[in-house]
Order: C-alpha cells, then sequence, then structure tokens
C-alpha cells in the first residue's frame, strides 16, 4: 500500500467517525419527532412507540458503526465492544429485560467515558478531561441530585461522545503526505513550518 492510500484510508475513517458522531447526537431528536414530540423518560422508552423504527434504526446503525470502527481500526478494539453493548441496549428492552438492558446501558455509557479518559489518542488532554467531567455531571444531575431526567442526561451524554468523535476525526482528516526533507505533519502545521522557514 503506497502513502497516499494509506492517508486515503485514514481520511475515510475519520469520515465514518463523523456519521458515527451525527447518529449519536441525531437518534434523540428523531425520536422526539417520531414520537409526535414527545419527550419520554429514556431513551430506551422509545422503543414501545407506535413508530418505533426510529428507534430500532439509528441505535442500530450507531452500534454497527461503533462495530465497523473498532473492527477497521485495530487499536480502536474498545469500540467493538461498545458496538455490541449498544446492540444489547437495542435488543433487550428496558421492560421485559430490565436487569440485563440497564447492565449493557451502564456499560456502554461508562465504557465511552472510560474510553475517552484512558485510551483515546490525537485528542489534547485538556479536552479529553472536559468530556470526561461533562459525562461525570451530566450522571450526577440525573441521580443522585434529580436535576434533570434520564433522556436528557442520556442525550447530553451522547453528545459529549458525539464531540469527543468529531475531535478526534479532525487530526485525522488533516493528513497529507510529507514532502522531501520534512516529516510527517498535519495540514495545520504548515502554517508554522513557513514561518520558521521566512
Amino acid at each position: 500500500m503506497d502513502v497516499k492510500q494509506a492517508i486515503d484510508d485514514l481520511r475515510r475513517y475519520a469520515r465514518l467517525e463523523r456519521v458515527l458522531a451525527l447518529f449519536c447526537v441525531a437518534s434523540p431528536l428523531l425520536m422526539i419527532w417520531a414520537d409526535a414530540g414527545g419527550v419520554r423518560d429514556s431513551i430506551s422508552a422509545y422503543y414501545s412507540m407506535t413508530a418505533n423504527q426510529w428507534f430500532y434504526f439509528p441505535l442500530t446503525a450507531a452500534s454497527m458503526l461503533f462495530l465497523v470502527n473498532g473492527f477497521v481500526k485495530q487499536e480502536s478494539y474498545y469500540n467493538a465492544w461498545l458496538g455490541v453493548m449498544l446492540t444489547g441496549v437495542v435488543l433487550l428492552n428496558h421492560q421485559d429485560f430490565r436487569i440485563p438492558h440497564g447492565v449493557f446501558a451502564a456499560a456502554f455509557f461508562l465504557g465511552n467515558a472510560a474510553v475517552i479518559a484512558f485510551f483515546s489518542r490525537g485528542v489534547k488532554s485538556g479536552f479529553r478531561i472536559a468530556v470526561l467531567v461533562g459525562v461525570v455531571m451530566v450522571f450526577l444531575m440525573w441521580w443522585p441530585l434529580g436535576i434533570i431526567s434520564l433522556f436528557v442526561a442520556e442525550w447530553i451524554s451522547l453528545a459529549l461522545i458525539a464531540a469527543h468523535f468529531l475531535a478526534a476525526s479532525s487530526q485525522r482528516i488533516k493528513y497529507r503526505a510529507a514532502k522531501r526533507g520534512e516529516g510527517p505533519m498535519l495540514k495545520s502545521d504548515q502554517g508554522s513550518a513557513a514561518a520558521k522557514t521566512a
């Protein structure tokens, strides 16, 4: 595989991360729209709405994107496990399978927090810490403080997870082939390199 092909593959991978981020943010909004504007107690509660394909499709697509993300880039194997956890949330509804559903949901959200905190690469540590603190604060506001509903807590957490994916992909999508005599460099570094040679 030549350098250009490798860079193109990296950019396609970054675009996949952006699609995944979009699904994370848009899924709850689609559910509200399909449920005639009704805001339920949690995202999981939308499985029983009349047009429940708007519950199953975006979450199934998101889980598949997590799986692909994990398998395509082997260093991100943990995303494949997160995809499995999200699949469990989708397949086991919160009424008939209350305990396993709760376990899968907790593993998905806590797993994402752990990934952001300990495994994320290419994202500044300050940003990772801010996202992680945001996720923790959101769930504290839900329980035990009870300031927001579980639905709001889940949606904000998905938005923070999406922000992490966007930050990671923004670094990968800037890669380009190095010119003769220079090392690997991001497009964002070109300005500083030009300043040094001026």
